[in-house]
């Protein structure tokens, strides 16, 4: 589990390296910022379209040879990122990396939360969090200083080592010894295995959390320097103490998770997500900003460690790479529709539009996630021994 630790940090500080600066990137370019965020969305339709596919394959692809050859074809594209300046170039190296980026997300993701085996899920997610947003922790607060002191060319130099580092460490595992589930065939059927009501409702909700982190991950470099008079600089900062907010919080409270039940955490969460939106609104100062920014990511941590197990909850260890790359797929629906709807409002009518908009998306979210006892009741009617499970390992 070092390895895959390890891994998963220098491959996200590579990534992150990169999508910090990349709002600064497109306006060097002369593009809009309606433009970036269509750019932003590409890039999110690409794990989109892809996320799914490598949860199915999450068993298959535990292979250093695999992971070697996936991992060039990614640093390939990293690369094509760095060099193009058209436009449209640009949208198809982004829209292919995010297909390729997320290839090893549901593996490490199911191995990181069964490590320490059933009923630490909570934690387990949470301490896959710690890592995978050490790494951008790391890339967003040095993304922006690199970019500003040594060019867009040597941060993408960095860029690109670290994540040749990544893969190394990928390659490293010892697969041939590693016990992974056994591979059921089927695809499609696979698929539909893993939808069920219950998993389908947590998912929309999913789409609506990371609709809403997009304000921060994709925006706040644009309206801090905007609306509240900060340098690119201090925005991969405060990225950044986001970012470790998020990953203390989800550490922290993957544990208060497996305690008290991913039911109740939910709820929680959003309500905490839509106190940060909120305040960001009633900001009048950068500092003031700063603070609602680290209570949007504590709301933002704890659903982090709740909304994978809930989800997870009733699926079958066979199934679970499937379910986690399609959870994941779902994620990634809302960092494509976050970008390309707060770009729009932004554009129209300022970014105070866009915080209200986030709060009141968390705000619904929190009260729809109240309904999920209501969803098991009606799946239990209809498959009474499968939504049983469901019930009994979500709501402790």
């Amino acid at each position: 589990m070092g390895l895959v630790y390890a891994s998963t940090t220098v491959v996200w500080t590579s990534y992150s390296l990169l999508a910090v600066v990349l709002p600064f990137r497109f306006e060097a370019l002369g593009f809009s910022v309606v433009q970036y965020g269509v750019a932003v969305g590409t890039f999110a339709l690409g794990m989109l379209a892809t996320e799914s596919l490598w949860g199915l394959l999450a068993f298959r692809i535990g292979r250093s040879r695999l992971i070697l050859a996936l991992g060039a074809a990614t640093a390939l594209l990293y690369l094509a990122v760095g060099v193009l300046t058209d436009y449209s170039g640009l949208l198809l190296a982004l829209g292919l990396l995010g297909a390729l980026i997320v290839f090893p997300v549901p593996l490490f993701r199911w191995m990181a939360m069964m490590a320490r085996g059933p009923g630490t899920e909570g934690s387990g997610t949470g301490r896959y969090t710690l890592f995978f947003m050490s790494g951008m922790v790391v890339g967003s607060a040095l993304g922006p200083l690199v970019y500003v002191t040594e060019g867009f060319g040597a941060l993408m130099e960095c860029v690109l080592a670290m994540y040749v580092a990544g893969v190394a460490l990928m390659t490293l595992l010892p697969w041939n010894t590693t016990h992974l589930p056994p591979v059921e065939r089927g695809s499609l059927s696979l698929v539909r295995r893993v939808l069920t009501a219950p998993f389908l409702f947590v998912s929309g909700l999913v789409v609506l959390d990371y609709l809403a982190y997009t304000l921060v991950v994709n925006f706040l470099q644009i309206y801090s320097v905007a609306n509240f008079h900060g340098t690119p600089t201090d925005a991969g900062y405060v990225i950044g103490a986001s970012r470790a907010t998020l990953l203390v919080a989800g550490w922290w409270l993957g544990s208060v998770v497996d305690r008290f039940g991913a039911l109740r955490s939910v709820p929680l969460g959003f309500l905490v997500l839509a106190s940060g939106a909120f305040g960001t609104l009633v900001s009048t100062s950068y500092g003031e900003m700063v603070l609602a920014t680290l209570v949007f990511s504590v709301g933002a941590g704890w659903l982090a460690a709740s909304l994978l197990p809930l989800a997870l909850g009733p699926i079958a260890a066979p199934l679970q790479g499937t379910a986690i790359g399609v959870f994941g797929s779902f994620e990634d629906l809302g960092l494509l529709i976050g970008p390309v709807l707060l770009s729009a409002v932004y554009a129209t009518d300022g970014a105070p539009s866009m915080f209200e908009m986030v709060g009141g998306i968390a705000t619904a979210a929190g009260l729809i996630s109240l309904l999920y006892p209501l969803v098991v009741r009606h799946s239990a009617r209809a498959a009474p021994e499968a939504a049983t499970v469901t019930f009994s390992s979500t709501s402790k």
